[in-house]
């Protein structure tokens, strides 16, 4: 369902080109023919996860060999996100001083939204400005590029436009994988690490883990308009490279249950929306639809007033949540990142980062006891364990199920907010009293009051 999604809206908006280019890295593009040696590890994806987890296994001394179906890194992945900067520096130390970050986030706001209002709350302080920092924003392809360098660097070997096409086994045990590029080659390995991102088709393929469903799976698509730096910073109250993110809640779904966002670059913004695929399928609309609908509202106009679209792309995200993350570990088999649902709201990066990180950790410590069994790789689903990562995920486990079972929640409480805002600044020829009195009525008649207590005591338990 999500790839026919996709496919339909990249057919609606063939004219526009993606402008992400390719940057030139140091890997090997030779073809291995028929047979290849034998290496440690062989990482399928060149993402967040996958080139994390190469540079640490190379780092350590593994032969690693990272297999990506796109011509370079990031090629599949235009557009921008925020990073963590604690999470990041943990892996690479003052990486700010190597990398480079498009803004540094110093602001954050909500904004609750109807289709002529907003109601918004806003943080800002000088002391995100400072190192080691709170967030940056970044280009993906970038990011995915750098991190492809410093795999490369610390001797892992990247090939490109190989598309693994199967996962090898025998008696059980993961032993190496067929990728085809001009021909078909088997690559053999002691360890496989499932790095291929959200809705993994090896996983599912290798029966390692289950098909995932449109319900568990949300469609975020994203455009990128071009503004001279210092029309950014003006319209967004922004110091010169300091950077907000400013999260959209009610109008921008469509009276779905879903995320949009704005995100502020270098030159340029981003609006980001994504909602279930179930949900694309149930309103019968193109994803695209939901873009034009925010650059429409009266406050977004004025934001991107005078841009330049430059980028549009989309992306499918694993929202299942807790219950919905796979076996992680199979004989001679590590799954990661995105691949294996690991994915907290805005942290879905970081959160790659860091399982690659584990997964490393694991493969290490297999290779110096050259046992690639279940038992010994599942020091990485301890070290998930006992992280930040899995114990954030769990306390979320139920969110998802939230969203479920109250589908009307963002769209009808962001009127409701806005409803209330707009009351208490419109002046009337009545009591005061008289007008309270009014404004109950017009909010209860909107949800009942014991509807609202209900919501309120279904979030309050999930959230912890």
């Amino acid at each position: 369902m999500g790839e026919y999604m996709l496919k339909h809206w990249y057919e609606a908006k063939k004219t526009h080109k993606i402008s992400c280019k390719p940057i030139t890295l140091k890997v090997d593009n030779h073809d291995t023919g028929a047979v290849a040696k034998k290496y440690d590890a062989i990482i399928i994806g060149a993402g967040p996860a996958g080139l994390t987890a190469a540079y640490f296994m190379a780092r350590d001394g593994l032969d690693v060999l990272v297999l990506e179906r796109g011509p370079y890194a990031g090629a599949k992945n235009c557009g921008g996100v925020s990073i963590m900067a604690e999470h990041t520096h943990k892996l690479f130390p003052n990486f700010w001083e190597e990398f480079r970050c498009e803004r540094i986030i110093t602001d954050q706001s909500y904004w609750w939204m109807t289709e002529d209002s907003v109601l918004s709350t806003r943080f800002q302080s000088a002391r995100l400005a400072a190192a080691p920092y709170n967030r940056f924003s970044v280009k993906r392809g970038n990011l995915y590029q750098w991190l492809a360098d410093k795999a490369t660097e610390a001797g892992a070997h990247v090939l490109f436009n190989y598309t693994v096409e199967e996962v090898l086994f025998n008696d059980g045990q993961a032993t190496g994988v067929v990728a085809v590029n001009t021909g078909s080659s088997k690559f053999l390995a002691n360890i496989i690490v499932l790095a291929d991102g959200a809705n993994s088709l090896l996983a599912e393929r290798s029966g390692l883990a289950a098909r995932v469903t449109p319900e568990n799976m949300s469609l975020y698509v994203k455009e990128t308009i071009a503004l001279p730096a210092s029309v950014i910073e003006e319209r967004f109250n922004l110091l010169p490279g300091q950077g907000t993110i400013i999260g959209l809640i009610g109008y921008p779904t469509a009276g779905f249950n879903g995320t949009a966002s704005i995100h502020t670059f270098r030159d340029s913004i981003s609006l980001n929306v994504g909602i279930a695929v179930a949900d694309f399928a149930q309103a019968g609309f193109n994803p695209n639809d939901l873009l034009e609908r925010i650059k429409k509202h009266p406050q977004i106009k004025q934001l991107i007033a005078g841009g330049q679209t430059i980028e549009y792309g989309g992306s499918l995200i694993p929202e299942g949540g807790y219950y919905a993350i796979p076996k992680l570990v199979h004989p001679g088999l590590m799954i990661v990142g995105d691949a294996g649902s690991l994915v907290n709201g805005t942290h879905g990066i970081n959160l790659a980062m860091w399982s690659g990180f584990y997964a490393a950790k694991a493969a290490h410590s297999a290779k110096i006891s050259r046992d690639y069994s279940t038992r010994k790789l599942s020091l990485y689903t301890e070290l998930l364990k006992e992280s930040f990562i899995m114990q954030d995920l769990k306390a979320n486990a139920g969110v998802a199920k939230l969203m479920r079972d109250l589908p009307y929640a963002f769209d009808l409480y962001s009127r409701m907010a806005s409803e209330t805002a707009y009351q208490v600044s419109r002046v009337y020829t009545m009591p005061k009293r008289a007008k309270r009195i009014m404004v109950f009525k017009k909010l209860t008649s909107m949800q009942p009051v014991l509807k609202i207590l209900s919501d309120a005591w279904k979030t309050l338990k999930v959230i912890r």
